[in-house]
């Protein structure tokens, strides 16, 4: 199953989910996966797995993923133990600094906030990539603060919700914000390749109004 058929099928089957209102956009589930693919990220961290949405998708990607996710909410511990197909493949916190030290991640995921995201520094590798759902400016805010030399690039979408979701399809589908906390020459050429994809999304969608 291809990247975007997958990320719709995700979002259908967590669309009809109790706490749907807070999933991840089926945009989000596809940047997500396209980074995966892009970079041959292995290892990955989820602050804040939530009901299991962008878990789920990932794990049903590839077999090869290591998973690794925060989460201190009763009622998401319940429901993703429900929720994701593979939650056996899952080190599951309560929060960053459970985490033990020495412990690495090439991807990291921040779907929620979270007053340690100090702790994200000791996890990161100069191939980090970090993937922030959502707009979250507070995140992407403190996270340019503990990694000075950041590069950040909005991924944007150029269309609306779907209809099937908990969300208006009169709305743009949101996306999220990509973080490279220590660039190197391959992570440039993306983050050029992504900000001139968002220029000419809000284009497309200047001209759609």
């Amino acid at each position: 199953m291809s990247e975007l058929h997958l990320a719709e099928k995700t979002y259908l089957k967590f669309s009809k989910i109790e706490g749907n209102q807070h999933i991840a956009s089926e945009y989000a589930l596809k940047c997500a996966l396209r980074l995966i693919q892009d970079f041959q990220l292995k290892n990955i961290l989820e602050v804040g797995i939530g009901i299991g949405c962008i878990a789920d998708t990932i794990l049903e990607s590839s077999p090869n993923l290591s998973y690794t996710a925060t989460e201190a909410n009763a009622f998401c511990l319940n429901a993703i133990k429900n929720n994701v197909g593979q939650i056996d493949r899952v080190k599951l916190y309560n929060d960053l600094n459970q985490i033990p030290d020495n412990t690495f991640f090439d991807f990291i995921i921040i779907d929620g906030s979270d007053d340690s995201l100090a702790q994200v520094k000791r996890m990161c590798t100069p191939k980090t990539v970090i993937f922030i759902e959502g707009g979250r400016a507070l995140q992407v805010a403190s996270l340019k603060k503990i990694f000075p030399n950041v590069l950040h690039a909005e991924m944007l979408s150029d269309y609306r919700n779907p209809a099937c979701g908990p969300f208006s399809s009169q709305f743009w589908c949101g996306g999220g914000q990509l973080i490279f906390p220590y660039p190197n020459f391959g992570m440039r050429l993306y983050y050029w390749k992504e900000k001139w994809a968002t220029y000419q999304k809000r284009k497309k969608r200047k001209a759609s109004k």
